[in-house]
């Protein structure tokens, strides 16, 4: 089973240049067969827009295969009004839904089978509330996906109502916040609300894995992909989540680069 990835930097794959640094879909992997192959062309910075214009949809649909899973994931970047470049409108004529809609309909041409996930939230609150801070682009994503006859993954909701149940403080883990001299990367410390540490990357992933297996349900020529997910789960993800155990952050670092 191959899935491919097409997103921006918070999906995008880190080496240890970058460490902690994580995309998410590097702790995804954990929920998956050994033998599934990863194919990540999520880059950082890109919106939907650049992701095109810079050809490196075309790299994609010149390796998709049929019977690919394609995971697409953006907004972060869409929603930079002030650059020309990247910014894409999430109105019902706007430019996003045009663009999302181009990926699925291309792909499915192709016989890849598209999955698309609204973006996960950034670690803002506001008295006490996490808040969304992607406006109108989650439900653009999951109404496109309506329109496309495709599964949604609400990983905005997700993620929101994770970081509620954590806390602001307890929150912070899971994001490149961070103090000074905790890693070599970055002597000088962090303080980034929207990218993620392993233990960031588990936690999402782990919500989206869980969504993932019921997808079948209501599509199922994705019976492949809902089965295979979570085959690798053990009793040491349960501890992790319990707090009990820390994340392998080896894991994250030394994969099978994206292309």
């Amino acid at each position: 089973m191959r899935i491919l990835c097409l997103g921006d930097s918070i999906m995008q794959y880190n080496d240890f240049s970058t460490f902690p640094q994580t995309g998410w879909v590097q702790e995804l992997s954990r929920f998956f067969p050994d033998t599934t192959q990863w194919l990540n062309f999520a880059r950082n910075g890109r919106s939907t827009k650049s992701f095109i214009d810079e050809g490196r949809f075309l790299k994609v649909m010149e390796v998709c295969q049929p019977g690919d899973y394609a995971f697409i994931q953006f907004a972060h970047n869409d929603e930079k009004s002030s650059d020309e470049t990247r910014y894409t409108s999430p109105k019902k004529d706007g430019a996003f839904r045009k663009n999302l809609t181009y990926f699925v309909r291309e792909l499915r041409g192709r016989g890849v089978l598209p999955l698309l996930l609204t973006p996960i939230a950034r670690r803002m609150f506001e008295n006490g509330e996490v808040k969304n801070s992607h406006g109108e682009y989650p439900l653009a994503i999951i109404e496109t996906a309506k329109a496309e006859n495709i599964p949604v993954i609400d990983m905005t909701a997700l993620t929101m109502a994770l970081l509620k149940k954590e806390g602001f403080e307890a929150s912070r883990r899971f994001y490149m916040n961070f103090e000074p001299a905790l890693y070599e990367n970055f002597p000088e410390g962090r303080d980034d609300n929207s990218h993620l540490r392993p233990d960031g990357a588990h936690a999402f992933s782990r919500l989206c894995a869980l969504e993932i297996q019921k997808i079948s349900e209501n599509f199922p020529e994705y019976k492949e992909l809902s089965e295979n997910c979570m085959k690798n789960t053990a009793a040491s993800f349960s501890e992790i989540e319990a707090g009990n155990s820390e994340i392998d952050d080896e894991f994250t670092v030394f994969q099978k680069k994206s292309l």
